[in-house]
């Protein structure tokens, strides 16, 4: 048998193989109630891991050993100056997360899916027995590389129905976003403030959860028909068509999926070059938003109070989440993207004063939800909503992943800052969050109204097909 017939009957093979996992994934989708279930799950996963480093104060207290547990001394200040140098190499390995988010677009969704969440148990695994802080960091680099490639909305996207897509990943968020409660719960039942080691106990629980939903969803979970489509759609072209897309001449509107055509796309598509610009100002507004335990704690804030702060706030932000979709929805993608950057304006600021005037913890507790609602839900618009509804499927989820590199501005940012607590102190920080904050987040909500374009009503089978 002649290579070309070897050739041409493992296309076919392949074809077969895939027409008959778009058959099960399509039927697969008439339960879409049990693939929320899963994909929902999963998201709480994602975002407990994401806010756990809520314990990070008494993490400090216990590994560096600080008499009193006081968040306003100097050697508070100074460790986490001496952590923000120790991370610095860590970056590196964060660099590589857009190599490894554009391997959806080349082996499905469902892969990723799966490492994505054990790895996060395995990184929370690895912070729950640290020996040292340098063990801690090893652990929050190893969660943190998978927390951010949010391919769970990628999935919500390429299943749910067109006109329903924002509000299925906000009532799905809004869900997971509750579970970070779970947390403050957690820790009222772990922690002892007697015994500053039970810090420790608040990651078994969300360790277990994300071990167990791993392995369930390898077994329960099936591809995505958009992906499964777009990959019968390429192999059924003639070798003549395949060849020239090898020789990267598009034709009738289709490209071949990778990062040379992802990024030649990202600079030469008008939408994508907006949103490149506004990300880097968004993510200058964002750095020094996750010092909110140690403003609140150099303030006088008691234990009692930050458990109630840890309970009530994530119930803050979760509702807003749920709601933002159908916001999203109905407004469109501009018009709720502006709304949910002002809304995170006011939590920011009413949040600072608040905690210099010593307010309640539940008074604390609402406006940094609100904050968070509106400054994650404006995040998910510009990283995950928008982009995916302006790039074609073979080449979204490395396009969402090449996007992150603009987090590279907040990364800077937030190295120099720790590096210099120990000269600016947790009573300070506040006030410094909000030099950043406001000025960047105001350009940010400027260049949405301006330059962003509508995308609410786009087929995700076509998008972004007229720049190719």
């Amino acid at each position: 048998m002649s290579n070309k017939q070897d050739s041409t009957l493992q296309k076919k093979q392949q074809l077969d193989s895939l027409k008959e996992k778009l058959r099960k994934s399509n039927a697969f989708l008439k339960n879409l109630f049990l693939i929320m279930v899963i994909i929902t799950v999963i998201y709480c996963v994602d975002e407990i891991t994401s806010n756990i480093n809520l314990m990070r104060p008494y993490m400090i207290y216990d590994l560096f050993k600080i008499p009193n547990q006081d968040a306003s001394s100097q050697q508070y200040a100074d460790a986490i100056s001496k952590m923000a140098i120790a991370t610095i190499p860590t970056y590196i390995i964060t660099m590589l997360l857009p190599l490894y988010k554009s391997l959806s677009d080349k082996y499905g969704r469902k892969p990723l899916l799966v490492v994505n969440v054990l790895g996060m148990g395995i990184g929370m695994l690895i912070c729950m027995v640290a020996p040292n802080y340098m063990a801690y960091i090893i652990g929050t680099v190893v969660f943190g590389f998978f927390t951010p490639n949010d391919i769970q909305v990628i999935y919500i996207m390429e299943v749910a129905p067109k006109e329903r897509r924002a509000t299925y990943c906000s009532v799905t968020k809004g869900i997971a976003l509750l579970s970070v409660s779970l947390i403050g719960v957690l820790r009222s039942i772990f922690y002892n403030p007697a015994d500053v080691t039970t810090w420790r106990l608040v990651f078994l629980v969300p360790v277990v959860i994300a071990i167990a939903v791993g392995v369930l969803s390898m077994v329960l979970l099936k591809e995505t028909p958009v992906f499964l489509q777009q990959r019968i759609d390429y192999l059924e072209q003639s070798d003549e068509e395949l060849q020239k897309l090898e020789e990267e001449v598009p034709t009738e509107k289709t490209v071949k999926g990778g990062f040379k055509e992802a990024i030649h796309f990202m600079f030469h598509d008008h939408q994508v070059r907006n949103l490149i610009l506004i990300d880097v100002l968004f993510m200058c507004a964002v750095a020094l938003t996750g010092y909110a335990a140690e403003t609140m704690l150099a303030y006088g804030q008691s234990d009692a109070n930050m458990n109630i702060f840890y309970v009530v706030e994530p119930v803050v932000y979760a509702v807003f989440a749920f709601f933002s979709g159908f916001l999203t929805d109905w407004l469109g993608r501009k018009k709720s993207g502006i709304l949910f950057g002002c809304l995170a304006l006011v939590g920011q600021v009413a949040f600072v004063f608040l905690a210099r005037a010593g307010a309640s913890p539940v008074l604390l507790a609402i406006s940094n939800g609100l904050m968070y609602g509106g400054l994650w839900s404006f995040s998910d618009l510009l990283y995950i909503v928008v982009p995916a509804e302006s790039v074609p499927t073979e080449m979204r989820a490395t396009v969402v992943g090449l996007l992150q590199y603009t987090a590279l501005s907040n990364m800077v940012l937030t190295i120099v800052i720790g590096v210099l607590y120990s000269s600016i102190g947790s009573r300070n920080i506040g006030l410094l969050q909000l030099a950043f904050f406001v000025p960047f987040m105001l350009l940010s909500i400027f260049y949405v109204k301006k330059h962003l374009r509508e995308t609410s009503d786009v087929d995700l089978n076509e998008a972004g097909r007229e720049s190719l």
